[in-house]
């Protein structure tokens, strides 16, 4: 693979991730209602609220001439436009940005990478679980259906991968939740949180045994979507190759059907796919959201709500930005993948 094709997607994800950057300081912070009014009581002094506020560092104008009115709200004030061009919150976070310090969070008062690295891992956990399963199912499902297109098989999976996937997660992981984690249905699994509230594990062993066991129900449900999408894209990719000719000429060779679909038809049928799963990486992270909300799972998903109920800017930035992260990796390792599969796409 040439040094050319790599540094072009280098830099367009170097690209994508400050664009992602800027629209995440801009995005947060026209949300409503004021930091400091949410972090203390109603009770204290505007004394206080304006310490608090210089400590923040919300005294300083959001970006040269735009500041925040005591409703709030962002409004344009030029008369602060001299002074800020050299000092203000855009400045600020997108220098410490450059060291890679995503700054303090409002709400618990230590650094944002602390604060999200005790959320990211089960999120982790979970999304990786889900992709597995998903991408293993989803691809065998969709080899089986487009080789034997018009079968009983193809039938019922494609039928039941279009009902899968028009389900939304959160529906689809409150239904699981109710057949499987509660009294009314089969109570295999627990439904809530990652681990048993209050359980001693005498081992490393009992401990995922029991991390096993609460995984379950979020992973099948993040699963079971993207089983469906991966098995129609790759039953779709799959009936378009064996139409090709080369397909036909091995044939004509006098291998077997087993052989051409095994030899040939899978690896370039493998293409779409790889692109594919990339692409959803940012639908699961999102639908993940959902997932642990219903689960009480303690990954990003619960992390995002709490910071937006809490109007925590940096905790927010930091958090998007790192799935955007996420997602651009995903994509990078996509087009790597895709540039070694099929030269072609590397010029």
């Amino acid at each position: 693979m040439g040094s050319a094709f790599v540094l072009r997607k280098l830099g367009g994800a170097l690209l994508t991730l400050f664009a992602i950057a800027v629209l995440n300081f801009f995005l947060f912070r026209m949300l409503p209602g004021d930091p400091v009014n949410t972090l203390l009581p109603r009770t204290v002094s505007q004394a206080q609220k304006n310490a608090l506020r210089i400590h923040l560092g919300l005294d300083q104008p959001v970006f040269p001439g735009i500041v925040r009115s005591p409703q709030g709200a962002l409004e344009i004030d030029l008369s602060t436009l001299p002074d800020s061009l050299l000092q203000n919150q855009f400045l600020t976070s997108m220098g410490n940005l450059l060291v890679l310090d995503l700054g303090q969070s409002f709400s618990e008062r230590k650094p944002v990478t602390e604060v999200i690295a005790d959320h990211f891992w089960p999120t982790v956990l979970l999304v990786g679980t889900a992709e597995v399963i998903a991408l293993v199912v989803g691809v065998l499902i969709g080899i089986r259906a487009g080789w034997r297109r018009g079968s009983r098989f193809d039938r019922l999976a494609i039928n039941g991968s279009l009902v899968l996937y028009a389900v939304p997660l959160f529906w689809l992981g409150m239904l699981l939740f109710y057949l499987f984690a509660t009294s009314n249905g089969i109570a295999l699994f627990p439904g809530q949180q990652m681990v048993t509230p209050g359980a001693r594990h005498t081992d490393l062993v009992a401990y995922w045994v029991d991390v096993l066991r609460h995984l379950f129900l979020p992973a099948a449900t993040l699963a079971l979507g993207l089983i469906a999408g991966n098995a129609l894209i790759m039953r779709s990719s799959m009936v378009e190759t064996l139409k090709d000719d080369y397909v036909t000429t091995a044939r004509a060779k006098g291998l077997t059907e087993s052989q051409v679909v095994r030899r040939h038809a899978i690896p370039n049928a493998l293409l779409p796919t790889v692109t594919v799963v990339a692409l959803t990486f940012g639908y699961v992270l999102g639908g993940a959201i959902g997932v642990e909300e219903v689960y009480a799972w303690p990954g990003m998903g619960s992390l995002i709500i709490d910071a937006i109920e809490r109007k925590d800017f940096p905790v927010l930035q930091g958090v998007f930005l790192v799935i955007a992260l996420c997602v651009v990796i995903a994509n990078l390792v996509a087009d790597m993948m895709y540039g070694i599969l099929d030269p072609r796409v590397r010029t």
